[in-house]
């Protein structure tokens, strides 16, 4: 009985905890790019149109922008759609990655990541920048659960394989940046995309994760932005954002890379 109580408890509290995180990312996102506001402070979050405190009971994630209908309740201004799309994102990743980690510590290491990996998602597509303070938080959480895991395990090897994913991660798109800026005679990718990457190595482990991550990033990025050229969104000189692909690259090796991999493997004859 008790366990059927928390199968169902359990999956609902962590979405609502996923909501909240949202709401939190969402400050992050509208105020780490601006330069006179920080996270906290003001300790309030306000209406960027009218700069009235925003009352706790409007500042409930997804249903106070329904109810408000997507409008500010002091200046009628609109409330961009972002707001509950990142907080109906970031609740279910969370909760996929109960479904696929179950209550370890495995499963705050990927909560951890993917509320990272979010933020950085949509403030590099808006402003093409990767926050230092991101990836500094992603990096200290990261190593600190990390060493938890490892001990636990009590297999050093796993601090080990991801601290070398780390420095490979970094140094493998570093190379793909130096490369690409000769070959296009340009810069070809920013020192912010570097250390996502390094980031990612850390969260994933090397071989054959960064692999896989740099593929599918490649791919997409090069299919969306295919796509915004041909119908004269950008043109052939305009600047794409790197990071979001790498993100999203990220999130589905976490999530599916092993089955992926040996589905590769098998296709080329070696499994």
């Amino acid at each position: 009985m008790v366990t059927a109580v928390l199968e169902i408890w359990i999956p609902i509290f962590i979405f609502l905890f996923g909501l909240a995180i949202g709401s939190f990312l969402n400050v992050c996102i509208y105020r780490i790019p601006l330069p006179d506001v920080s996270v906290h402070s003001p300790r309030r979050s306000f209406c960027p149109a009218c700069n009235e405190t925003i009352s706790v009971y409007d500042n409930i994630p997804v249903l106070s922008y329904l109810i408000l209908r997507g409008k500010c309740r002091h200046c009628i201004a609109p409330i961009s759609t972002l707001y509950p799309l990142v907080e109906l994102a970031t609740a279910g990743l969370f909760l996929v990655m109960y479904y696929r980690f179950g209550l370890t510590l495995e499963f705050l290491l990927a909560l951890i990541f993917v509320a990272v990996l979010v933020p950085i998602f949509v403030i590099d597509a808006q402003h093409y920048i990767i926050p230092n303070v991101l990836i500094a938080t992603g990096l200290i959480l990261g190593i600190v659960i990390i060493c938890a895991i490892a001990y636990q395990r009590g297999d050093v090897w796993y601090l080990l394989i991801r601290l070398i994913g780390a420095v490979a991660g970094g140094f493998a798109l570093w190379l793909v940046a130096v490369i690409g800026s000769a070959v296009l005679r340009k810069k070809a990718m920013g020192g912010g995309d570097i250390k996502l990457m390094a980031l990612i190595g850390l969260f994933l482990g090397a071989w054959p994760e960064l692999a896989m991550v740099i593929g599918f990033s490649a791919f997409s990025g090069a299919v969306v932005g295919t796509g915004l050229i041909i119908f004269g969104i950008k043109d052939r000189q305009s600047p794409i954002p790197y990071g979001p692909f790498l993100a999203g690259a990220a999130v589905i090796v976490l999530l599916w890379g092993d089955s992926l991999w040996r589905l590769y493997l098998q296709s080329v004859g070696w499994n």
